[in-house]
This record gives structure tokens, C-alpha cells and sequence, in this order.
């Protein structure tokens, strides 16, 4: 299903019409704990974990920065916490070694034509709080200058994004969203629309309390390795999500885990695809 370059406002309204009508409804089972119990089904722990600094949504001492005066690149080389306000046209980069950075956005818009909106080259951990009450955009280019980043927010490290404010990105390259690590997105509302995958964590995918909202034209949410019992996982818990896929709508390297969710799934190829299997609770489906 191609991409539609030339107009980016047309793309997304055509493919949400086409995916509704093709869409598969192949996927995982869903089972009830009885139902599990007398099938002799074992379910696994989820085991994406979460630390106080992926939890923690404010900061009293944050750099304050106007993107409207960073020119097409804002460098950040030291960990810390920042805010961002403003409109930018370029991109957001990180190089900060194995330290923590931790972004809070209060109402910016990003646009970035060959790079990612948000890029994080090194860092231990990075992350990016979606301040209470304000409306954050990001989009990206369809052509890059490197073949690396793939996403409109890129890190090379575990990346969370929390908070209760609303954040919108469109991958018109590759990803939304992509981590070559674990990605976490916690209570935020998201919107994001993909050439290729809405939410990918090579390690891992945990979404806990967010209300999510995914177009894209290959995965909805994947994750890729599963050398280690404790990666490939997509973990949904006490979220509200609906996912439109030209693939799958989840697509996990080892298992999918949902409970006390509620969520939409439609892929062209299937609604949730996992190599170790889906633990989906009794409910949570709403496809009807």
C-alpha cells in the first residue's frame, strides 16, 4: 500500500477507509482465567518493568528553552532535566553518553525535514513527559539524510514517555516512534501515524494508563528481538487503544499481555500476531 508523499493531510483518511473495509480479523485468542484454567494454558509474568524516574511527571528545576531561538538544531550533550516550549523547524538532538535526560514538552511543535523530530544518538535512558494541558506536535520528512534514525522520535536507548497532556507525531519517513531498546509510554495521549510502525521497541513495548491512537501502514505496535525470555514482549495494561494497521495491528518477536484495557485492533494481515503466544484478558477487545 504506498505512501502518499505529495499530500500528507490526504494519506491517513484514505488509509483509515481502506484498512476498515480489508482488514483481517485473524489473531490471538482471547481467554477468560477459566477458560485458560481448563484449556491447561500457562501464562508468563509480563517482565517490562518500570523505575521512579520513568514514573516521575515534574521537575522544579528544569532548563527552561525556547525552541523558536535553537535554529535547526537544538544539541543536548549533558544529562538533566529540560523544558521545551516553542515551534522549531529542525531537530532536537541528544548525544549524551550514559547519562539521563529527561524532556518535558509544554506546548511544542517540531518539524523536521531530513532527520528525526526527536533524536537521541546516546544517552542511558531518555525521557519525555507530555506536560498537563498542552498540545504537542512532532513530524518528520519523508527522506532522510542518514539511514540510521528511522522514526520521527529516534533513540539508540531506552526511551519512556509519560504525562497527561497530549502529543501528536507523524512519521512520514519510517516510525512514529522507534527505541532500539525498551519503550515505555505511560498515561499519555497519544496520536501517531506511520509510513511503517506506530510504536516500535526492539527490546520491548509497555503501555500502562494511555490512551493511544495508531495509524500506520505496516505495524500498529511491534517489537523485534526475543534472544532473552524478558524481551519481545507487548505489555497493555489499564490503557484505551485503538490500532489501524496495513500488517498487523500488534506484532510481538515473543508474547503479547493485555489486561484491563479496552482496545480497537484492525490489520489487512491480522489483528495481533506473537511467536510465544497472546495472554489477552476476557474484555478487552472491543472489535465485536
Amino acid at each position: 500500500m504506498p505512501f502518499l508523499k505529495r499530500n500528507r493531510t490526504a494519506v491517513f483518511p484514505l488509509l483509515l477507509t481502506v484498512l476498515l473495509i480489508t482488514c483481517s480479523l485473524a489473531g490471538c485468542s482471547v481467554l477468560s482465567p477459566d477458560s485458560r484454567k481448563d484449556s491447561g494454558e500457562t501464562t508468563v509474568t509480563p517482565v517490562i518493568g518500570m523505575t521512579r524516574e520513568d514514573r516521575r511527571t515534574s521537575s522544579d528545576s528544569a532548563k527552561q528553552i525556547d525552541l523558536h531561538t535553537a535554529g535547526e538544531e537544538l544539541l543536548i550533550t549533558e544529562g538533566g532535566d529540560y523544558r521545551l516550549s516553542g515551534e522549531m523547524n529542525g531537530t532536537v538532538h541528544i548525544a549524551a553518553e550514559d547519562q539521563v535526560v529527561h524532556l518535558f514538552l509544554s506546548g511544542v511543535s517540531i518539524r523536521s525535514v531530513t532527520a528525526p523530530a526527536i533524536n537521541v544518538e546516546s544517552a542511558g535512558k531518555v525521557i519525555i513527559t507530555v506536560e498537563t494541558g498542552n498540545d504537542n506536535t512532532l513530524a518528520d520528512g519523508s527522506k532522510y539524510i542518514s539511514d540510521l534514525p528511522d522514526a520521527c522520535i529516534f533513540s539508540m536507548c531506552d526511551l519512556t514517555i509519560n504525562g497527561s497532556g497530549s502529543l501528536s507525531v507523524s512519521g512520514y519517513y519510517k516510525d512514529a516512534i522507534h527505541s532500539k531498546d525498551f519503550l515505555r509510554i505511560l498515561g499519555v495521549k497519544l496520536f501517531a501515524r506511520a509510513k511503517d510502525d506506530g510504536l516500535h521497541g526492539n527490546d520491548g513495548v509497555l503501555i500502562n494508563g494511555a490512551d493511544i491512537s495508531l495509524e500506520a501502514e505496516k505495524n500498529g505496535i511491534r517489537t523485534t528481538k526475543a534472544a532473552k525470555a524478558r524481551k519481545g514482549n507487548i505489555e497493555i495494561t489499564g490503557a484505551t487503544l485503538s490500532v489501524i494497521a496495513g500488517e498487523h495491528a500488534l506484532n510481538a518477536a515473543r508474547s503479547i499481555y493485555m489486561t484491563s484495557s479496552s482496545a480497537f485492533l484492525k490489520g489487512v494481515m491480522s489483528n495481533s500476531k506473537a511467536e510465544h503466544g497472546c495472554y489477552i484478558e476476557e474484555g478487552c477487545l472491543t472489535n465485536g
